[in-house]
C-alpha cells in the first residue's frame, strides 16, 4: 500500500459556487494554450489532486500538452515537455491513458502499486527518478458529443487525491455520486472543442488571406516580399511594445488586437490587386513609353536623312540637326532614370520639347507629346500625377473590399486599420485626410512599418535600398513634421536596434 495513503477516501461534497467558478473559468479563456492549462488546473482543484497531465489526440496519438505536479513544483506545457506521444493502437490497452481514449471510459485506480490492470512501469520509474510516490489515479476522457457520435479529444490524468482535512493521499472513490467530476470533464471537452473549432476557423481565415496576399504580391516581382515584411515588422514591434508597457497602456496589444494587427497588415495593400502592373512596376519616368519615344527619335533621324537626300537640307544643316537630335535623346535617357530632377535639367528640357517630326498621317507634331513631357518633368520618383492618383486609389479599394467582408466582432477593427495606413497625424495623408484623434494605434504601427519597408526594401527597381540608419532619419523627420507619432517612431527605432543621432 502507498505510504501515508488513507483508504477511506474523503468527503466529496461540492461547493456550488466552486463548481460555477470552474465552469466560468473554462468559458472565459479564448487562448487555446491557456485554456488547456486552465482545464487541467481546475480539474486538479475540484478533485484535490496533487498532480495531473492533459493529453490531446493528434494524428492517432496522445500528445502531452500540460504536466503539473504541486509537490515537485512542476508546470510544463507544450514544447517544454520532453515525453514521447502514446500510440492509440487498440493493442496498446495496457497504457491507462490510451485505454481511456480508445474506449471512451473513465478509469479509477486506488493504488497503482497494487493494481494489476494496467502497466504502470512508467509512473513507477518516474517515482524512482524523482522520489515522488504515485498512488491514486483518475483518467477522464475529454469527449465531445456531436451528431455523428462521441469524439474523444484528449485525456485528463489526475494523480494523488488529497484529503483537504488531513493532507493524506486518498482514493478518488466513486466520482459518479454525485456526478460532478464527469460533468465538469464534459464541460471542459465542450469548451475545448469550441476552442479547436475557433482555431480551425481562424486558420481557414489566415489561409484565405495568405492566398489573397500571395496572389497580389506574385503580380509584381519587384515588391513580392512587401506584405510579408510589413506583417512581420508589425508583429515584432507589437511584441516589443508588450514587453515595454502594461496591459492597460494604449500601446499594449492584447491577444485580439495582436491578431487584428497582423491580419490588417496582411491586407493593407489588397487593393493593389487591380492596380495596373505597368504603374506598380514602373522603373523610370517614361516606363513603357520609352520604346515609343525612342522609335520617334529614330523616325526623326531618318526623316532628317531623307530631307538631306532630297536637297531640303544642306550638309551643315543635316549634321547640326542630327547632332541636336542625338544630344536630345541622350539627355532624355538620362532624365528618365535620374533619381532627382534639378531645376537646371527642367529648364534644359524646354529646348528639346519643341523638336518636331512627321507622324504617320504626315502631320508635323512635337516628338515629345504632352504625356511624355509630364512624365519627364517628374522632379522625384517615377509616377505622374495621374499615375500616382491611380496608385493611391488602391487604399480606397482596400477599404471598399474589406467593407464587404463580414468581419465578426473579434476582427472588427481590421478594415479601418488596413485602409488608414497612408493617413498622417496632421491630416495630410490620403485618401480621407484623417487627423490624429481619428487614427488607432494599430493604423499608426502599420504606417510606420509600411514606410520603413518601402525605404529599406532591396527589391524596388526605381530606388536603391536605403540603409537602416537613414530610414530611421526619414521616420524621425516625418515625426518632426507632425505626420508620424513621435513616441511610436522612437520606440520603433529602439526596437530595431536604433542609433544615436
Amino acid at each position: 500500500m502507498c505510504e501515508n495513503m488513507e483508504r477511506r477516501g474523503y468527503d466529496k461534497s461540492f461547493d456550488i459556487a466552486k463548481i460555477f467558478d470552474v465552469v466560468l473559468a473554462f468559458g472565459s479563456e479564448t487562448d487555446y494554450e491557456v485554456l488547456l492549462s486552465t482545464i487541467l488546473t481546475k480539474m486538479m482543484e475540484i478533485t484535490h489532486s496533487d498532480a495531473g497531465s492533459l493529453y490531446i489526440i493528434e494524428d492517432g496519438m496522445l500528445y502531452f500538452r500540460i504536466v503539473k505536479n504541486k509537490t515537485l513544483g512542476i508546470h510544463k506545457q507544450g514544447d517544454e515537455i520532453d515525453l514521447p506521444p502514446i500510440s492509440l493502437d487498440r493493442d496498446n490497452v495496457t497504457n491507462i491513458s490510451a485505454y481511456t481514449a480508445i474506449n471512451n471510459e473513465i478509469v479509477i485506480i486506488d493504488d497503482v502499486y497494487e493494481s494489476q490492470r494496467f502497466n504502470f512501469a512508467g509512473p513507477k520509474r518516474y517515482d524512482q527518478m524523482t522520489g515522488y510516490r504515485t498512488c491514486s489515479m483518475l483518467t477522464l476522457p475529454l469527449v465531445f458529443v456531436k451528431a455523428g457520435g462521441p469524439e474523444v479529444l484528449g485525456v485528463i490524468q489526475l494523480l494523488n487525491a488529497t484529503d483537504p482535512a488531513t493532507g493524506l493521499t486518498v482514493p478518488y472513490g466513486d466520482i459518479h455520486n454525485p456526478p460532478v467530476i464527469p460533468a465538469l470533464a464534459n464541460v471542459a471537452a465542450q469548451t475545448l472543442s469550441n476552442s479547436m473549432h475557433m482555431n480551425e476557423i481562424r486558420q481557414l481565415l489566415y489561409s484565405f488571406i495568405t492566398v489573397l496576399t500571395n496572389t497580389m504580391d506574385e503580380r509584381s516581382s519587384h515588391s513580392s516580399n512587401h506584405t510579408q515584411n510589413v506583417t512581420r515588422i508589425c508583429g515584432e514591434f507589437a511584441q516589443f511594445l508588450n514587453q515595454r508597457f502594461d496591459r492597460d497602456h494604449p500601446f499594449y496589444f492584447n491577444e485580439i488586437n495582436l491578431e487584428q494587427l497582423k491580419i490588417a497588415a496582411m491586407l493593407h495593400d489588397i487593393g493593389k490587386i487591380v492596380t495596373p502592373l505597368e504603374i506598380m512596376d514602373k522603373m523610370d519616368r517614361l516606363g513603357s513609353r520609352m520604346s515609343c519615344v525612342a522609335y520617334r527619335f529614330e523616325i526623326k533621324a531618318l526623316q532628317t536623312e531623307i530631307d538631306f537626300l532630297r536637297g531640303k537640307l544642306t550638309k551643315e544643316e543635316h549634321d547640326a540637326e542630327i547632332q541636336f537630335v542625338d544630344e536630345a535623346f541622350e539627355f532624355i535617357k538620362d532624365v528618365n532614370i535620374v533619381s532627382f530632377l534639378t531645376a537646371e535639367k527642367l529648364k534644359e528640357m524646354e529646348k528639346y520639347s519643341e523638336i518636331t517630326y512627321r507622324n504617320e498621317f504626315g502631320e508635323t507634331v512635337t516628338l515629345l507629346n504632352e504625356t511624355d513631357m509630364e512624365a519627364l518633368s517628374i522632379v522625384q520618383g517615377t509616377l505622374t500625377g495621374t499615375e500616382r492618383a491611380i496608385m493611391q486609389e488602391h487604399v480606397v479599394l482596400t477599404g471598399r473590399l474589406l467593407d464587404t467582408v463580414d468581419f465578426w466582432k473579434y476582427y472588427k477593427d481590421v478594415p479601418d486599420w488596413a485602409r488608414n495606413h497612408h493617413e498622417f497625424l496632421d491630416g495630410s495623408g490620403y485618401p480621407r485626410g484623417l487627423q490624429e484623434n481619428e487614427l488607432a494605434v494599430g493604423s499608426l504601427v502599420i504606417t510606420i512599418a509600411d514606410i520603413f519597408d518601402a525605404l529599406t526594401a532591396a527589391d524596388r527597381p526605381y530606388r536603391k535600398a536605403m540603409p537602416k540608419t537613414l530610414a530611421f532619419g526619414v521616420l524621425r523627420g516625418m515625426a518632426g513634421d507632425g505626420k508620424l507619432h513621435s513616441e511610436l517612431v522612437e520606440l520603433f527605432i529602439e526596437s530595431r536596434g536604433g542609433y544615436e543621432g
